[in-house]
């Protein structure tokens, strides 16, 4: 998969007259297969673009490249990087779900973030998974998409609590 996507890679760039210098990795993660790609050198913010634009594109361009390479039933995310961008990006990200985390508590009313890529959307659930007390869910439609953050009440929370014990019991049944 490693060689087939390097190949597909370097054909994109090529196609684009991009001459960049990359470093390339393979990591495995919950049965996905992520393939992390991060562009190093100078006068690079072409390859990002207006907010990320150009990035998001090719990293678009590149996943569906390889859809038709790699074999059906493959689970798989391209993640482009240049110049540590994208990581800055998330951790602004986290920041900013954590910040609106914390006041959906102390306001006990839901949420909403303005609209955002399906990638930075994807940050913000995974950010705020962890905690029992909020949830998140995705509104809206295409470019309009955003996250609502939602307080959880402890009445919610030990329900919850209560319905994971009882399918924990019927599975040991």
């Amino acid at each position: 998969m490693k060689d087939i996507v390097q190949k597909e890679l370097d054909t994109l760039f090529s196609l684009l007259d991009i001459d960049a210098d990359y470093d390339f990795n393979v990591e495995e993660s919950e049965g996905v297969t992520y393939f992390k790609i991060s562009f190093n050198g100078d006068n690079l913010g072409y390859l990002i673009g207006n907010h990320g634009k150009h990035l998001e594109s090719l990293q678009y361009i590149l996943s569906m490249m390889l859809r038709n390479k790699l074999e059906e039933g493959s689970n798989y995310r391209v993640v482009l990087d240049v110049c540590g961008y994208k990581e800055e990006r998330n951790r602004k990200i986290e920041q900013i779900a954590m910040q609106k985390a914390d006041d959906a508590r102390i306001l006990g009313e839901a949420i909403e973030l303005s609209p955002m890529s399906p990638s930075d959307r994807r940050v913000v659930h995974v950010t705020l998974q962890v905690f029992d007390d909020i949830k998140t869910e995705s509104v809206g439609e295409g470019e309009d998409r955003r996250v609502r953050i939602i307080p959880v009440s402890d009445k919610e929370i030990l329900q919850d609590t209560d319905t994971d014990l009882e399918k924990e019991e019927e599975s040991e049944e």
